[in-house]
């Protein structure tokens, strides 16, 4: 189709485990909430990017390259949120420590609201902070079992919206080990 919007970006598997359950139900969970079409290559072939069946087929493992193509509207916004998933290890972690990035729930959070042109604010109780912006994020004092509210604004907030309802609600950008069970109360 003449004049689409195409992006794409090559991405390591850092997982140890590799592609497994878990990074692909997340990354075909994010790929969805776009209207671009999301494509995957790696060694095994090429697949649709929505799928966690076809994902899984391409048995991925630590160290591989992958090649993810996005194609439509939101293509960019797509490789750019896809992208921070992968780099950050699809927010698998495979040894738990706590100590080492405290904050890592909220560095995930900026990073990923990063990916959108729109103007995101988190909203937490009565405070409000730039949902790109660590330290303002910290300043809320987000906590990984929180679910903050987000007010948008732009060209891509609607998909800005889902993709950090998603991450929040889901409570996926950071290991259940991270939080004690039945801790989502304050």
């Amino acid at each position: 189709m003449a004049g689409m919007n195409e992006h794409s970006a090559e991405l390591t598997i850092e997982n140890r485990m590799g592609f497994h359950v878990r990074p692909v139900q997340r990354f075909a969970g994010i790929a969805r909430l776009f209207k671009a079409d999301v494509e995957v290559e790696m060694r095994k072939g090429r697949v649709p990017g929505k799928s966690i069946i076809n994902l899984m087929s391409l048995g991925g493992r630590h160290g591989d390259k992958m090649k993810v193509t996005a194609r439509g509207d939101d293509a960019e916004q797509c490789i750019k949120a896809l992208t921070v998933l992968a780099e950050d290890r699809f927010f698998v972690e495979d040894n738990i420590d706590v100590h080492q990035r405290p904050s890592r729930h909220i560095e995930r959070l900026a990073a990923m609201a990063s990916c959108f042109r729109s103007d995101i604010t988190a909203v937490l109780d009565d405070k409000a902070a730039d949902a790109k912006d660590v330290r303002a994020l910290v300043s809320l004092g987000l906590r990984p079992t929180d679910e903050p509210r987000f007010q948008m604004r732009g060209e891509d907030a609607e998909q800005a919206q889902a993709v950090l309802d998603l991450l929040v609600c889901s409570s996926f950008y950071v290991e259940d080990q991270m939080v004690e069970k039945g801790s989502k109360t304050r």
